[in-house]
């Protein structure tokens, strides 16, 4: 988990960084993603209609076949001028910067004044050649925009230290000037329209603004700091900046925007009443005289359709909104996300969960800016998501790993290779803690281990103990079983746990049988070598129990605990008293789905216990042996009714038949109640020694 955190903070941390310094590989991938936003609006038909009142008087291909190349003479662009004096502004995206002769100068110069409502456009210039005129710097200052307020000292605007302006003779009639600079992105794609420049001290404003001032008669109003433009109000309303300078310019379909000919307006083809009250901005669209402004909506737009659309969307409130704080937040969600999802064991369910939100983020981006012109950002959250996904997989597969490996070296002495398998396949399986499940709990123990250990050296004894519980242990697993501890000379051993093993307590009666076969068969080697032979007891029990990793956080086993492991235990210890190897409860015998030998022991209270168990005992299936269980029940019964001579009677003849060890302690029994009759027989044995 603390892996996962932190891998989660340092994802959504890189893609915040990432988000914020924008490195220019990302940032050209990412900017190509969202404008195909432009598209899917486009394609749900919900882009907006540019205001009726921006017109484009285009320098066209018509215009430029009628009255001959570019530039035309001034006196034609008089005559346009002059068509156009009922508009309310006319913009020109054309700086009249060298002089044609003084006639014609003369006559556009007194166009301009006549029609008063021409706003002319100049360049900034990062280098110049040209002569500074001081009257036209002078004239410009005229145009500087002085309704800020400055919160800091620097002002985060770009600062230009040259300038190509109109003749002064025609800045001299103009309403005002705007430039007409515009500025791509990192991948030479105009999205954004510059709303402030600095010049020698002074705050300048694009054509579009300056146009889109004298036309509504109302000025606008920034705030200035270090970070450039901190608040831009238009009408008492404060409009949206871009990276501190700029308006993203929410794009139209270039055909809805109305283009006329000035060919058509300097002939007077186009009415002049058709201009009245609106904003015309004039400028090149004939291949080959034209500033080529590639955009998300057409990558040979001309640059003067930038102005015009910058204007129609503050004229119409058409403006894209977007947060970066909201961006950021959504790169950290995203990246979140794979850190809960991988929790989910299954895989496919883990991918759905993925799935989702990597279909329904882009899905809500894409809304939000086609019906409300939101923009949610798109490729950082995504990829925040992709790479937290690819890193949080990572870890759990390396995870995964790791436990599969510590799995297979903690229990490859413990379970049979297939069940290590079925672990390693389901880790999950393992819960720390513990968890309940109906068990079936195996102990041996040997017999006079102590006074054998006092008989043999040391090393002998090792060696012995080795030879005893390697075959022993070897029986367990191979029968699903799973070793939990050597107790000295004790073995316990759990099945179905941690896994589910099918027949469970077959399974452990099942090994029983084989350990006592198998010691009979390797206490001849122990009679050849040491002079000593080896008996154990073994006790089988079937219940719920609490299995899982218990212990310290430096140090846990996989264990088991609860009463069926105890009883278990104390069924081991019973051995002694009968005289047999194998004694399991009555839980074990109602959980057998196989048949197996068993012969009712005796109904007992255990050491530590207050409820009475019924007991079996577990024999090989032979002929000798069903006989034996058939007389020694039918004393039992007589037994259990009372009936201590009969019962006494029909032991000793199992005792001597067959060398029962069980029907001598009944004997003894039967005899110590014909000598002082219980008061009130219930048939039930209390155990006083573990």
């Amino acid at each position: 988990m603390a892996y996962r955190l932190l891998a989660f903070l340092i994802v959504g941390g890189i893609i915040a960084l990432t988000y914020v310094t924008k490195p220019v590989f990302l940032e050209r991938l990412s900017l190509r993603i969202e404008d195909t936003k432009f598209a899917v609006r486009e394609f749900l038909g919900k882009t907006p209609k540019p205001s009726d009142k921006v017109v484009v008087v285009a320098i066209d291909e018509k215009s430029i076949n009628e009255l001959g190349r570019w530039p035309w003479s001034r006196k034609e662009i008089a005559k346009l001028i002059e068509a156009l004096s009922t508009a309310k502004v006319v913009a020109f995206d054309v700086v009249f910067s060298e002089p044609e002769d003084e006639e014609s100068d003369g006559v556009l110069a007194k166009s301009i004044e006549k029609a008063g409502n021409v706003v002319l456009g100049f360049f900034f210039r990062l280098s110049s050649t040209q002569k500074e005129e001081p009257d036209a710097l002078s004239l410009l200052q005229d145009s500087e925009f002085l309704r800020y307020k400055l919160r800091s000292k620097e002002v985060g605007l770009l600062d230009i230290p040259y300038v190509e302006l109109p003749l002064s003779e025609f800045m001299a009639n103009a309403l005002a000037l705007g430039y007409l600079n515009a500025e791509p992105d990192v991948d030479a794609i105009y999205r954004k329209y510059t709303l402030a420049h600095m010049f020698r001290g002074g705050v300048y404003l694009p054509l579009a603004i300056q146009a889109l001032r004298f036309y509504e008669g109302k000025d606008v109003y920034m705030e200035l700091s270090r970070n450039g433009i901190d608040k831009f109000v238009f009408k008492d309303r404060e409009i949206p900046v871009y990276a501190g300078r700029f308006h993203r310019i929410n794009f139209y379909n270039l055909k809805d925007i109305e283009v006329v000919p000035a060919v058509d307006v300097i002939r007077g083809r186009v009415k002049s009443d058709e201009f009245k009250g609106k904003a015309v901005f004039v400028g090149a669209t004939e291949i080959g005289i034209y500033d080529v402004r590639p955009t998300p909506v057409d990558p040979v737009t001309p640059g003067v359709f930038l102005h015009a659309m910058t204007f129609s969307n503050f004229e119409s409130s058409h403006f894209i909104y977007s947060n970066p704080f909201i961006d950021l937040g959504s790169v950290m969600f995203m990246a979140f996300i794979p850190f809960l999802v991988v929790a989910f064991r299954k895989f496919t369910v883990r991918v759905a969960l993925y799935l989702f939100p990597l279909v329904a983020y882009p899905i809500l981006s894409y809304t939000l800016f086609s019906f409300v012109s939101s923009d949610l950002n798109l490729f950082y959250p995504v990829t925040s998501l992709f790479l937290s996904f690819i890193t949080q997989e990572g870890i759990k597969i390396l995870t995964a790993e790791r436990n599969i490996r510590e799995l297979r070296r903690a229990f490859s002495s413990y379970v049979s290779p297939q069940l290590l398998e079925i672990i390693t396949r389901n880790p999950d399986r393992l819960r720390l803690g513990g968890e309940k499940r109906v068990v079936t709990v195996l102990f041996s123990d040997i017999r006079g281990f102590t006074s054998l250990s006092e008989k043999l050296k040391p090393e002998e004894l090792v060696y012995l103990l080795n030879e005893f519980l390697t075959p022993m242990t070897e029986i367990i697993l191979s029968n699903g079983g799973m070793l939990d501890k050597y107790i000295g000379d004790a073995i316990m051993a759990i099945f179905n746990a941690p896994v589910d093993v099918e027949n469970h307590a077959d399974k452990a009666c099942l090994s029983a049988i084989e350990m006592v076969r198998t010691l009979d068969g390797i206490n001849h080697n122990f009679k050849r070598e040491f002079g000593v032979t080896l008996d154990i007891g073994i006790g089988i029990n079937t219940g719920e129990a609490v299995v899982g990793n218990m212990g310290s956080r430096q140090r846990f086993d996989y264990t088991a605990i609860g009463d069926t492991v105890n009883l278990a235990s104390r069924l081991e210890g019973l051995n002694k008293l009968y005289g047999t190897r194998i004694i399991l409860s009555e839980n074990t015998k109602n959980a057998l789905a196989g048949d197996f030998l068993l012969r009712t022991l005796d109904v007992v209270v255990v050491k530590g216990k207050r409820e009475p168990v019924k007991i079996y005992e577990l024999l090989e299936d032979t002929e000798e042996n069903r006989e034996r269980v058939r007389l020694f029940e039918k004393a039992l019964n007589e037994y259990f009714a009372g009936n201590f001579e009969g019962a006494m009677l029909l032991f000793e003849e199992v005792s001597i038949r067959f060398g029962d060890r069980p029907s001598s302690v009944f004997m003894k029994r039967c005899e110590d109640m014909l000598k002082n009759p219980p008061k009130e027989w219930r048939g039930i044995y209390v155990a006083r020694e573990k």
